[in-house]
């Protein structure tokens, strides 16, 4: 922002030619080294300048790795903010931008965003969310570019009851798994239209992103859903009605990632799931029926202390670069075992303390990566929570993050009621020392709950 004020202060104090007079290509230049704030001020200093956003947004964004954002729960004490007079829901999505420490207060496009829940994020700028009727959007925040995909009720184990007017009323779960060759059918339980997205979504992946089409429809985007029960995983794509559920018979899946540049056998994209076993397989989503391959067998070289901690032991798979993988153990203890600085020490159940790394070396095995000594994470900084997985680089580019740092938000299990009364477990973990760290700027808005905060990855660009 101080960057910004001082060049249209700049502006208005040029005699003869100024600063709208900047040749196109100087201008885009200007804009691709700015922070996002900035950039979403650019285009208001004068119509040139407008012009020059808008015809280098895509060129921009495709080169430029922006700095993260933490997607902050409702705060009602807020001023100002729009909400609903009738329910009292507000329309103005909150973010901390890890830049300035600042927040930013966004308008969003209905339904509520007060009333969704995240469960995926991408490093497009696009948000996975789930609305009080359950129903899953892609939605880039600083846009409002919005994206409504396959109803809940198109999983072939989730059935929908509906009223005279065809609103659902409540949802069925119903659970099928093979125990010594046996069929086990779990009887279906029914939930309101609310409690779905907490007992159906785990995480959301978006394997690429929305782009307009000629006629004005999104295409080319694919989701890939990991979802309850037994952790299956689904895909939907631009234009499909349904999700489609992928055959994968006792497995159970925990994590998954775009290829950054691996395409399969036909061209298509690669996504590489991770199993609760710590086995990764790449599969072809963009074939007609996605096909799947085996990368690396189970991670069988975990801490005794992570093994001790299995239920509150999460796993993560982020590509450090093309075809290099690393696998992620988060731990967590019950919460003030070792920190004093959560926001609410009642209401606050566990806390990560520490993040085991393992990598896939050329050997064909998992390998024990020392954090103390920084090594794969040196100028680099892991993000991990409901977000795609990432690994983004610091040095030089980024300096107001932390390399050999993990950037964590919490993720579960999550519950209608956690949600509203758990404070979430949100930090940055510097694996050097062992430290914790709310987030500079967080630790106020850290005292509320819903919606659980989300790591996001702005981007001006549709």
């Amino acid at each position: 922002m101080a960057v910004m004020g001082e060049l249209v202060g700049a502006a208005g104090r040029t005699q003869g030619p100024g600063w709208s007079d900047l040749p196109g290509d100087l201008l885009e230049s200007v804009l691709g080294r700015l922070p996002v704030p900035d950039r979403l001020r650019f285009p208001a200093v004068c119509t040139a300048w407008r012009s020059a956003a808008a015809a280098s947004a895509a060129r921009v964004e495709a080169v430029d790795v922006p700095s993260p954002w933490l997607m902050l729960p409702f705060n009602p004490t807020v001023h100002g903010q729009t909400r609903n007079a009738s329910d009292g829901t507000c329309s103005e999505a909150r973010f901390l931008s890890l830049y300035d420490g600042r927040t930013y207060g966004i308008p969003q496009p209905a339904p509520a965003v007060s009333e969704r829940l995240c469960v995926g994020s991408s490093p497009d700028g696009w948000l996975v969310t789930a609305d009080a009727a359950s129903e899953l959007h892609l939605l880039n925040p600083l846009t409002g570019a919005q994206v409504q995909l396959p109803p809940p009720d198109t999983l072939p184990f989730v059935h929908a009851s509906r009223d005279a007017d065809g609103r659902v009323v409540s949802y069925s779960l119903r659970c099928c798994f093979d125990e010594d060759d046996a069929a086990v059918v779990v009887p279906s339980e029914s939930v309101a239209p609310d409690r779905l997205r907490f007992e159906l979504y785990e995480k959301a992946i978006l394997v690429s992103a929305p782009r307009k089409g000629q006629t004005g429809s999104w295409d080319g985007y694919a989701v890939m859903l990991i979802c309850q029960p037994l952790s299956h995983l689904a895909i939907a794509r631009a234009g499909d009605t349904r999700w489609t559920l992928l055959d994968t018979p006792s497995r159970r899946w925990v994590d998954a990632v775009r290829a950054s540049s691996s395409v399969g056998a036909g061209g298509g994209q690669l996504v590489y799931a991770l199993d609760s076993a710590g086995r990764v397989e790449a599969w072809d989503v963009d074939a007609t029926t996605p096909t799947r391959e085996a990368v690396a067998p189970a991670c069988c070289c975990c801490s005794g202390r992570a093994c001790s901690m299995s239920g509150t032991c999460s796993r993560y798979l982020v590509e450090l670069s093309p075809g290099r993988l690393l696998q992620v153990h988060r731990l967590r203890e019950a919460a003030h075992a070792r920190y004093r600085c959560e926001p609410r020490p009642e209401r606050v159940e566990y806390t990560t303390v520490h993040a085991e790394l393992f990598e896939w070396t050329d050997g064909g095995r998992w390998t024990p990566v020392d954090g103390k000594s920084a090594g794969v994470l040196a100028g680099r900084a892991l993000f991990l929570g409901k977000n795609t997985s990432l690994c983004v680089r610091v040095d030089g580019c980024m300096p107001e993050l932390k390399g050999n740092c993990v950037y964590f938000t919490d993720d579960g299990p999550w519950s209608h009621d956690r949600c509203r009364e758990v404070a979430p477990d949100v930090g940055v973990l510097d694996l050097a020392d062992g430290t914790y760290r709310p987030p500079r700027g967080a630790a106020r808005d850290l005292i509320w709950k819903w919606p659980p905060p989300v790591w996001f990855f702005p981007s001006c660009a549709d």
